[in-house]
Order: structure tokens, then C-alpha cells, then sequence
């Protein structure tokens, strides 16, 4: 009956979410009819549930086989209850939130917020003339498993045969497992030898299933996480197959079986046909996508959600990376304190708000951590916050590239990895940033590490920012740093090798070459200046100690140099002429 109901509910969204006055008048049925119908609390009569479809748009003789299969799944569920023994206390209702987990097939009754990615998807997928694969990207905790399980495969209906796949460490072998669950005539190991030796085997697999079933079957291909392929310890040549498979099918042209790649990375991804790939990115939750993943869970299961809560997760979340996850964490927790069929935000903050739940991962990931993997997390933390100047301290995204050098590569792919499958990182493209302000404001650990080397931790900055600058600027030599700022840099680096990046070595390195070459010229300089002066001032005293007893060469060619320096001199002095007297007095004296 939930599920009945939630394809109604998408079967309206569809059509534009029309009201359900604007309903009634197309139905013929009253508009509370209408809404109780898509409640999930019973199923509708047939009439009802095929009127209301039809005025969304929809087929009545699809419905009505809807119906019909709901109907026949009822029963066979009340038969099987009636046949087990009752349980000595009444059963709680299902949870509609799944808790950290994502999404699967099973909640997709209780999957909201996420319906316009869902459209997007559902048009490309059904347009003939899209080409290739379609990438579904956005940044991790953005909600891109839950949307392939729960949201895609619903929307597209029952025509389509979901093959979902999640990359492993052997991707050719899981792939040949999961067809072979899809045909039952398949030898897994075979298939896989298969796949390996020939790039046509998967399409060709794959094609051979549809002439079997109904003109209308499709098959759709959904790979998660396809940035684990290569961040795996998986061989190069399994992988370029395995990625070569899926180009294979995404370019045969047919539009009855097609890819959906979910992965973090914006880039083209090699072996893949960059060109004409549709891309669907899932941004933020934005504020009536978290208004409608709050509310429409509860509505499906019958409950109701208290407005102050509904307005605390709007501003604790709204807008957040990552909050898909944080959210359905919250509320599952919420609802596990319940009181009746109403969710308070009292039971919310006694469950432990957002805030409190992130610092809480935060200290388990630590205390789990090995003592190089606590130096780690140390280092990767501090640099993902930054510094407040009379003001707290905030959230920081950092480039990866940034991390470089803090540990070796696998081992820092592990460790974000695991802070991103604990909802305590949002890993995207090339950046980390925290998935909440509480990772920076709430958790003791890290205000303590801040707070124990306040003025280190701006050298640091400073240190990374100068560095960071340098790179981007090829390196130029007047982007190094020089004097008494390179002298602190170098002072704290001298006190914390470890956590310094490669890109900061290299800056340190470089810089101080410069100043050596720097001070070699000064010194070099005031040499030659005291060499010239001491020359200088040995001539002239050469030439004024030079008596009359210097042979006469000698004197002659000193008083040569002295005559010529001379005559410059008269000649550079104006000759005054001589005064005009006039007539001579008479009677003065000839």
C-alpha cells in the first residue's frame, strides 16, 4: 500500500504537482478523497486510484494493473501474517528514514527532496538522441547511491531491469556476478574470463537478454562510486577493460540499454567518451528540498513533524554539503525517541542535535585511529579550518593537492575516505572541506589542538597561503618569501617536519636558496666596494707622499696628472671680464 501510494505521489510530481482541488475537478472525486489515497495508510478503491491517475496524466490501463498487482501483494501479506505466530508485543511501524545508510529499493516509498535530478535523469535516459553514458556527479554525502536505488529505478518504471553496480577491488568479477544473478544460464567465472579477453562481451550479454522479454524491457547500468576504480588497488589493465566494457555499451546506440556512472569528479574519465556525455551534478539541498525531505517520509509513514524541528533542520542544513546523510541520521534517530506519531525537536536535541552527532563521529574516528593515523587526522584537521582574527573559527576547503606529502598517497586516500564514509568530510572533484561547522566549533579535541599553538598555526597558514601562491604563479622567484617572515616559517618547520606538505617543502626549500644567493651578492658586493675603495685611497696617497727625490719620469708623469686635473679645473671656472673704468682720472698718477 506505501509503495502504491508513494507512485501516485511521484505520478503527481510529474505532472507538475498540481493541487488537489485542481484534481478533484478533473476526477470527479473530492480532494480529501484524493489525498487519502496517497497517504499509504490503505489502498484506494480501483475507481479512485485510476481517476486520480488519469487526471495527472497517466495510463488507465497501467494503473489499474498497478492496482490490481498492489492489491494481490496485500493479500499475500495478510495471508503470510495470519500464518506466523503474533508476536507477544504490538510491532512498531517501519522507520521511514534509513539512518546513515543510503537509500535502497525497499525505502523508496520514503525517498524525497531529490525529484528534479530524478526528472533530469529520467529525460536523458529516455531521449533517444542522448548520447554516450550520463554522469551523475556531485560531492560525497550529496545523496548520488540513494538517488540510483531509491529515486531512478521508480521513476523510470517497471519496464526497466535495474543492474546496479558498486566498483570493487575486482570489478570485471563483480559485474559478471551481478549478470549472472540477471541470467540465470551464466557461469560467473566464464563471463568474467569473457570480459576480459573482449571488449564486445558486456553489450553483447546484455542485448541478448532483450529479445526475450517484451519490446518495451530496458536495461539500465548504474556504476556508484566509479572514483573507488581508481583509487583501489585494482591493476591497471583490469581496469581500463572494466571502463572499456562500459564505453562499449554506452556508444552501441541503443536506446534500450544505457549507463549511469555516478562518481565525484567532474573530469573526463579516461577510456569513457568525454564528448556528448550528459552530465547531472546534485548541488546543496536547498531549503524546500529539505522542507520535502522532512515531511514527505513522515507523511507516507503517518506521522507528522512538530514546526520547530522542522525549522531547526532548515537552518542547521539547508544549503550544507553533505546533507542528505546528516538529515536522514537526525530524523532516524528522532524517531527512534518518539513519543506517539508526532517528531519533536525535545527528542531531537535528546537524541543529540547535528552538532553534537558530528563531534561524537569525530572522536570515534580518532580513538580508532592508529597513532601514525591520530598524527594524520591531527594535521588534515587543523588544515581544515580556518583561523577566525576576533571571530570563531570557520569551515575550510583545501585542495587536495594541498595534502600532498603529509603521508603516503594510499594511506591519505584511506584516512578521506573513511572521514567521508563517517560524515565528517565532503570529499568533491579535487577539494575536503568539513560537513559541518560543528566538526570546527563543537568538537573538544580540535579546540584544544587550535588553541595549543595559536600564533603556529597563522605561521602555518601564512606558510600555505605564500606557497600555494607560489605555484600558481610558475614558481617565479619574487613570490618567494625572504627576511624575518622566512626566518619564523623556517623557525616553525623546524619544530613540526611532519606536518609539512611537499608543496611546502619545496616553497621552504626554494626560498631559502634565494636568500643564500642573495646574501653571496651583498657580500660579494661589499667586497669589490672595500677592494675599489682601498685602491683608490692607495693611489692618492701614492700621489701625495711623491717628493722631490721621485726620479724625474716619475715626477713628471705625477705632475703630468696633476697639470691635466688642473687645467680641467681652470677651464671648468668662468673668466670674469674685467671691469670698465672708463677715462682715466688726469689727475691721477700715471
Amino acid at each position: 500500500m506505501a509503495r502504491f501510494a508513494w507512485e501516485l505521489r511521484q505520478l503527481r510530481t510529474h505532472a507538475g504537482a498540481p493541487s488537489y482541488r485542481v484534481l478533484a475537478q478533473r476526477a470527479h472525486y473530492a480532494a480529501s478523497t484524493l489525498a487519502e489515497a496517497t497517504k499509504g495508510s490503505r489502498l484506494p478503491t480501483l475507481d479512485v486510484a485510476v481517476a486520480l491517475a488519469e487526471a495527472c496524466g497517466g495510463d488507465r490501463e497501467e494503473w489499474a494493473a498497478r492496482w490490481h498487482a498492489a492489491a494481490a501483494r496485500g493479500r499475500a501479506e495478510a495471508r503470510h501474517a495470519r500464518g506466523m505466530p503474533q508476536p507477544a508485543g504490538p510491532t512498531g511501524p517501519r522507520c521511514p528514514y534509513p539512518g546513515p545508510r543510503p537509500f535502497t529499493g525497499d525505502d523508496a516509498p520514503y525517498f524525497f527532496g531529490r525529484e528534479e535530478p530524478v526528472r533530469r535523469l529520467v529525460r536523458l535516459l529516455t531521449a533517444p538522441e542522448t548520447p554516450g553514458p550520463v554522469l551523475l556527479t556531485g560531492p560525497s554525502g550529496s545523496g548520488k547511491t540513494s538517488l540510483l536505488h531509491a529515486g531512478l529505478p521508480p521513476a523510470l518504471g517497471a519496464d526497466w531491469h535495474h543492474l546496479a553496480l558498486t566498483p570493487s577491488r575486482d570489478p570485471l568479477a563483480e559485474l559478471a556476478q551481478q549478470i549472472g544473478v540477471l541470467r540465470g544460464n551464466v557461469q560467473p567465472r566464464a563471463l568474467c574470463a569473457e570480459l576480459t579477453q573482449d571488449p564486445e562481451a558486456l553489450h553483447r550479454t546484455l542485448s541478448a537478454l532483450l529479445p526475450r522479454r517484451s519490446s518495451r524491457t530496458r536495461v539500465l547500468v548504474t556504476v556508484d562510486a566509479l572514483d573507488d576504480v581508481f583509487c583501489r588497488s585494482v591493476p591497471a589493465a583490469e581496469r581500463d577493460a572494466f571502463l572499456d566494457q562500459l564505453a562499449r555499451v554506452a556508444r552501441a546506440g541503443d536506446d534500450r540499454l544505457r549507463v549511469v556512472l555516478a562518481l565525484r569528479s567532474d573530469a573526463p574519465l579516461p577510456g569513457l567518451p568525454a564528448e556528448g556525455a550528459a552530465r547531472v551534478r546534485l548541488e546543496p539541498l536547498r531549503a524546500e528540498e529539505v522542507r520535502r525531505a522532512v515531511l514527505g517520509p513522515a507523511e507516507a509513514a503517518g506521522f507528522t513533524v512538530e514546526p520547530a524541528l522542522l525549522d531547526a533542520l532548515l537552518t542547521d542544513l539547508a544549503g550544507r554539503p553533505g546533507a542528505p546523510a546528516l538529515l536522514s541520521d537526525a530524523l532516524h534517530r528522532t524517531w527512534t525517541r518518539r513519543t506517539g506519531d508526532v517528531l519533536r525537536l525535545s527528542d531531537h536535541l535528546a537524541a543529540g542535535d547535528v552538532g553534537a552527532r558530528v563531534a561524537e563521529g569525530a572522536e570515534r574516528a580518532y580513538d580508532a585511529a592508529t597513532p601514525d593515523g591520530r598524527r594524520l587526522l591531527r594535521a588534515l584537521l587543523l588544515r581544515l579550518t580556518a583561523l577566525g582574527d576576533g571571530t570563531d573559527d570557520t569551515p575550510r576547503r583545501v585542495d587536495r593537492d594541498e595534502l600532498v606529502g603529509l603521508a603516503p598517497r594510499d594511506d591519505l586516500d584511506r584516512l578521506l575516505g573513511e572521514l567521508a564514509d563517517a560524515r565528517l568530510v565532503v570529499l568533491d572533484t579535487s577539494t575536503a572541506e568539513p560537513v559541518h561547522p560543528a566538526l570546527v566549533t563543537a568538537w573538544p579535541r580540535l579546540r584544544h589542538w587550535l588553541a595549543d599553538d595559536r600564533e603556529g598555526q597563522r605561521t602555518h597558514r601564512r606558510l600555505t597561503l605564500a606557497s600555494a601562491h607560489w605555484c600558481t604563479s610558475g614558481r617565479h622567484p619574487g613570490a618567494l618569501d625572504r627576511g624575518a617572515r622566512l626566518a619564523t616559517a623556517r623557525s616553525w618547520a623546524r619544530r613540526h617536519p611532519d606536518d609539512l606538505s611537499t608543496r611546502e617543502r619545496a616553497f621552504l626549500t626554494a626560498s631559502r636558496a634565494a636568500e643564500l644567493r642573495r646574501r653571496w651578492a651583498v657580500v660579494m658586493l661589499v667586497a669589490l666596494a672595500t677592494v675599489l675603495a682601498a685602491l683608490a685611497g692607495a693611489l692618492a696617497l701614492h700621489a701625495l707622499l711623491a717628493g722631490p727625490d721621485t726620479p724625474a719620469d716619475r715626477r713628471g708623469g705625477s705632475h703630468a696628472v696633476t697639470d691635466a686635473i688642473g687645467a680641467r679645473l681652470v677651464d671648468a671656472v668662468p673668466v670674469q671680464p674685467a671691469p670698465d673704468d672708463g677715462p682715466t682720472d688726469p689727475r691721477q698718477p700715471a
